[in-house]
């Protein structure tokens, strides 16, 4: 009866550890999903205050599709939003079909973003997959 009751309050003390390891682990993984370039200033935004607030090790993922692709190409009139961006620490992926959608290619991305060659819309389904939680914007 000892040996049962040992045995038990060693699985519930696991089972206390454990639970702020995975509630932490679920909360730092974000990703973010831009679509319309006029709401780059409210992703810079974001990225910088989810970087304040869930700290350094928080992983931030960045996917762009649709329009506000070229905000992150060679006619974009400036990187700095980006470069914001990058400075957060957060990755910053590009879809590969609203590119190709806007006569862009791949050479045309800025440097230091990511080309989606399956696109944006399956890499937001692989992430969220992956435990990432998901900010629409």
């Amino acid at each position: 009866m000892k040996r049962l009751i040992r045995t038990g309050l060693t699985v519930l003390l696991c089972a206390f550890l454990l639970i702020p390891l995975s509630a932490t682990a679920s909360q730092s993984k974000v990703v973010l999903h831009l679509n319309t370039p006029q709401k780059m200033t409210m992703l810079v935004n974001n990225v910088k205050s989810l970087r304040e607030k869930l700290g350094p090790t928080a992983d931030i993922v960045v996917v762009i599709n649709g329009p506000a692709v070229i905000r992150f190409s060679t006619l974009a009139q400036s990187r700095e939003q980006l470069d914001e961006l990058l400075t957060e620490k957060a990755e910053v992926m590009i879809c590969s079909y609203a590119m190709n959608n806007r006569s862009l290619g791949r050479v045309q991305l800025l440097e230091g973003t990511t080309y989606l060659e399956n696109g944006g819309v399956v890499k937001l389904v692989e992430l969220q997959h992956n435990g990432y939680a998901y900010i629409k914007l």
